[in-house]
């Protein structure tokens, strides 16, 4: 497998330093195994849904400032060594994880020129798994079935000025 390291050579996935703790939101106790799909980043935010399986009706929308993320595909995901077993799974608890210690964490603060705090999320899917660093707590809204979700998204969610 592949590692993604910095310039100064600091592994940042798989991350074996990573140590994860619980988040806990209204998406706790979707059913397994959730999909996750990226509906696109605008103006710095993240916009993420989050659809339990087929029957399933629970669907999320998560909006996220957003610094760095990636997806990356869930069998690649879920065996890599992140030094935390939690990461590459989801048991059907507490859904979203942030990270209490991280390699990216400590490579954007040692960067960041204001000396922000960033936050690093976890969102594991059954397709993709996302992980996202940004300044701030996910907001989450709940949708009323899967297609109400599948419309919303940035492009969607704000007016167009002329």
């Amino acid at each position: 497998m592949t590692q993604l390291s910095n310039r100064k050579g600091l592994q940042l996935f798989p991350d074996p330093t990573i140590k994860w703790r619980a988040y806990p939101s209204i998406i706790d106790g979707i059913e397994r195994p959730p999909f996750v799909f990226d509906q696109g980043l605008w103006r710095g935010v993240l916009y993420l849904i989050v659809v339990a399986p087929n029957p399933g009706l629970r669907a999320y929308g998560i909006e996220m400032s957003c610094e760095i993320y990636s997806g990356i595909e869930e069998m690649i995901y879920s065996i890599a060594d992140h030094g935390d077993k939690t990461t590459g799974r989801y048991d059907g608890g507490v859904y979203i994880k942030e990270a209490e210690n991280s390699a990216l964490l400590k490579a954007y603060a040692a960067t960041d020129p204001v000396g922000r705090k960033p936050r690093h999320f976890s969102f594991v899917g059954s397709d993709y798994c996302y992980e996202v660093l940004g300044f701030s707590e996910p907001i989450i809204r709940a949708f009323s079935s899967p297609e109400e979700a599948y419309a919303w998204g940035p492009s969607r969610s704000e007016e167009k000025v002329n």
